[in-house]
């Protein structure tokens, strides 16, 4: 399978329209997150939990939006947000809401690159990072490559979002691959999430085990790919 091809910034004009647009967006964003002191309660568990207990409607928007704001703010940690999904809902529901808001998330990391362009991005993420994120998506294997990105925990999932949007990969392609790619680790949190509610500790326990040796796999499989 052929690697997704790195945009040539030059070949396609960014309009500045789109680029100050999606600027002020993202700005926007973490402006409100700054100024409402969201940052500290996307971290705290029982602030997690107490947000998503919201009656009605509320509650499964309110989990769904914090799940877009972690990928986007891509500093804040996903685990956090999937665990209280899983605590307030149960695996699948919360399971479901975290699928829909890290799908959004990562759609707006993709348009939000491709109406910037490289040299905005490359501010964001650093060009270190983003250098080693290009070298990834050009291996080889290509959108396999990609898909074991998403795959392995602890992998800068979100940031790779917004490097996707400087390929020519197809948007369509990348949302099959790197939802489909999350999914494993997101179910195990929203799993680990219910049980906590459960005060099931075996359970907890089994679940975590089982998370650590996928880790270890998953990283050894990589660490293999790469050097392979």
């Amino acid at each position: 399978m052929s690697s997704p091809e790195i945009a040539d910034p030059s070949a396609r004009p960014v309009s500045r329209v789109w680029t100050v647009v999606a600027l002020g967006v993202l700005a926007g964003l973490v402006a409100i997150v700054w100024q409402r002191g969201w940052l500290g309660r996307l971290v705290d568990h029982e602030e997690l939990v107490a947000w998503m207990r919201e009656d009605g409607p509320a509650g499964p928007l309110i989990c769904i939006g914090l799940q877009f704001l972690q990928v986007v703010i891509f500093a804040i940690p996903g685990e956090f947000t999937q665990i209280a999904a899983g605590y307030v809902f149960g695996t699948w529901w919360g399971f479901l809401y975290s699928t829909i808001g890290i799908l959004l998330g990562s759609a707006f990391d993709f348009g939000f690159a491709k109406a910037v362009g490289r040299p905005v991005i490359e501010r964001i993420l650093g060009p270190k990072r983003l250098a080693r994120i290009d070298r990834s998506l050009q291996s080889r294997k290509g959108l396999v490559a990609m898909f074991v990105l998403f795959l392995v925990p602890g992998m800068p999932k979100d940031a790779a979002s917004y490097a996707a949007g400087l390929t020519a990969l197809r948007f369509p392609v990348f949302v099959v691959v790197s939802t489909f790619a999350r999914m494993p680790a997101l179910l195990l949190s929203t799993m680990f999430g219910a049980v906590a509610y459960d005060g099931d500790y075996e359970s907890m326990a089994w679940i975590a085990a089982a998370a650590a040796a996928w880790l270890a796999v998953a990283a050894y499989y990589y660490r293999t790919r790469r050097t392979g």
